[in-house]
């Protein structure tokens, strides 16, 4: 039977297999219970960029806007631009416009194309100036296809605000 790899909630240490009241790592409580959205919060940071990918993607259904710090957190500093995306594509689904000033900076920082790409279609489904602003700037962007991307946001019917 295969293992199953077991990670402190709080520092991500790979804890060994058996049951442990604390982290060897860490010393944090290994029986202290969470709720789920603290749990989906805390794994945007797990050392599995599936993981990782898989709670942004979660919290973006959730809608819940208390995700909103800790995703623009994860779309700004996850180390996998995996991660990067898909906490961009839930920040878009939460429609917070929080969220702007953010995904204006990964637009400036030339992010990995599939986060750019991302980032334009979010910036797509708001209607504010700081969007529409960031939208027209990636129209000059050195991908085609951001450029395109940005194209199509720009033209797009927006929401009302």
């Amino acid at each position: 039977m295969e293992r199953l790899t077991r990670f402190c909630p709080e520092c991500w240490a790979e804890v060994p297999a058996g049951e442990q009241a604390v982290c060897p790592a860490c010393g944090a409580s290994l029986a202290e219970e969470r709720d789920f959205f603290e749990k989906l919060l805390r794994a945007l940071w797990h050392p599995e960029r599936t993981r990782a990918a898989t709670a942004a993607t979660i919290l973006g259904q959730l809608g819940d806007p208390r995700a909103v710090p800790s995703l623009i957190e994860a779309a700004l500093h996850a180390r996998d631009f995996g991660v990067q995306e898909a906490a961009v594509r839930s920040l878009k689904q939460i429609g917070d416009p929080r969220a702007i000033p953010a995904l204006v900076v990964l637009l400036r920082w030339e992010s990995p194309l599939p986060v750019r790409l991302a980032v334009v279609e979010a910036l797509g489904s708001f209607n504010d100036p700081r969007a529409r602003e960031a939208l027209r700037s990636a129209l000059n962007d050195p991908s085609e296809a951001v450029r395109r991307a940005a194209r199509e946001a720009w033209e797009a019917p927006v929401r009302p605000m």
